[in-house]
Formats: structure tokens, sequence, C-alpha cells
């Protein structure tokens, strides 16, 4: 993802899928899944899978794409690189600084990952496949190029387009995300999932996301209880 100078990533997950660039406050561009860096992004298609998964429906603890947006890319900017789950290699950050009302997963910088993380039952789970904060024209580009997709359990989940939502974030000093501490804003723009809060045990999900030369590759192997 990107911002103000742009940040960039994929969430994914990724920053989940996620990449970043360097922040600033008042965006410029930059490719998910948490603020400014590197794109971040998750490959496959550019639409909804056909067959959508168990995504969250409209009024059942879903989040509109503002909303959504602003507190990711603030969930993953809150965290140090030490400890930072867009960097986090193996799924060992995953529940760092998470709010009481959703679960985010994030995506990478561009790398592939494998991660294992817990998940509390009842959660619903939200995480971007490519996501960037930009300005419009950034946005417009980057959206225009944005391929992901996401499977749960060996079925594909129904993936929203956010073309441009007015956002703040607060980073720490020393984030990947803004890399610096401080207030930034810019326009949000991405591919995204939500999805209904998991049945307990184990699931995996796969999360593929690109927009132009950046792509990601991130698996997660989720415990819920």
């Amino acid at each position: 993802m990107r911002t103000g100078r742009t940040f960039a990533l994929v969430t994914g997950a990724a920053l989940l899928a996620a990449a970043c660039a360097a922040p600033a406050s008042s965006p410029s561009a930059a490719p998910s899944t948490a603020a400014p860096s590197t794109p971040s992004a998750q490959a496959l298609s550019s639409q909804a899978p056909s067959a959508p998964g168990p995504s969250a429906p409209a009024g059942a603890g879903r989040l509109d794409g503002g909303e959504l947006q602003a507190r990711w890319w603030n969930w993953a900017a809150s965290s140090p690189a030490r400890s930072n789950p867009v960097k986090d290699p193996d799924g060992t950050f995953c529940a760092e600084n998470q709010p009481g009302d959703v679960w985010f997963l994030a995506g990478s910088f561009g790398e592939k990952r494998q991660r294992t993380c817990s998940v509390p039952a009842g959660r619903p789970v939200a995480f971007p496949l490519v996501n960037l904060v930009a300005d419009a024209t950034d946005c417009a580009s980057w959206m225009k190029g944005a391929k992901g997709a996401a499977v749960l359990d060996g079925r594909p989940l129904t993936v929203e387009r956010y073309e441009g939502s007015e956002i703040r974030l607060k980073g720490v000093e020393g984030n990947p995300v803004t890399t610096g501490a401080g207030s930034f804003g810019g326009l949000a723009c991405g591919l995204w999932v939500q999805i209904d809060p998991l049945s307990p045990g184990p699931h995996t999900l796969r999360i593929e996301g690109s927009s132009g030369s950046f792509e990601l590759s991130v698996g997660y192997e989720l415990q819920v209880g």
C-alpha cells in the first residue's frame, strides 16, 4: 500500500496483502495490506470470484469501505518493524494490537509468506488483497491494474473493490508502513475481503494479489477457538 509519499501493501493479507512506501502528510502515490511503503497485492482475478465464500453480508458486523480501510491502516502502522504483522515471517505477531470487534490479517511487502495464527471465536475477519494510500490519480492507476483473490478452505471468497476513501492514520516510530511517527492523510483504495466469524477449529486461507510489477502470496493456517 502507499500514502502521502504514498503507501502500498497487500494484506493482505496485505499490510496482508500489503506493500508500502514512505509516508507523507499529503499523499502522493504508492501501492497491501497497511499504510505507506511498497505495494501489497494478491493475484488471480481482478473481479470478485464467481463462487462467493462466507463473506459478511451488509449489516452483519460488516464495516463500510472508509472505516475498514482507516482502521486497518492504523492497525498496520501501530507496531514497530520488529513486531509488525505485515513484516511477520511466520505469524508470531498475528495478534499484535488487534481491536476487540474484528480480526485483521496482513499481507506482505511483496515477500511470499506462510503464517500460523490463532483467531478468537466469534470475531469477523478482514484483510486486503492489494491496497494503497495515495492521491486520486495514483489510486485510479493502482486500481486499474489491481488483481487479487482469496481462498478459504478451498472456496473462493467475495472480493470488494474500494476505489477511494479519505482516511487519516497515525504511525508509531519505526513502523514499516509510514516509516516514522506522526499523523498522515490520503485516499485509501484497494481490494478487500470481509468474512463472518469462522467456526471453531482449523482453517486454511490463501491470499494472492498484484498490481503492476508488484505481487504477493501469503498463506495462513488459522486456528479458531
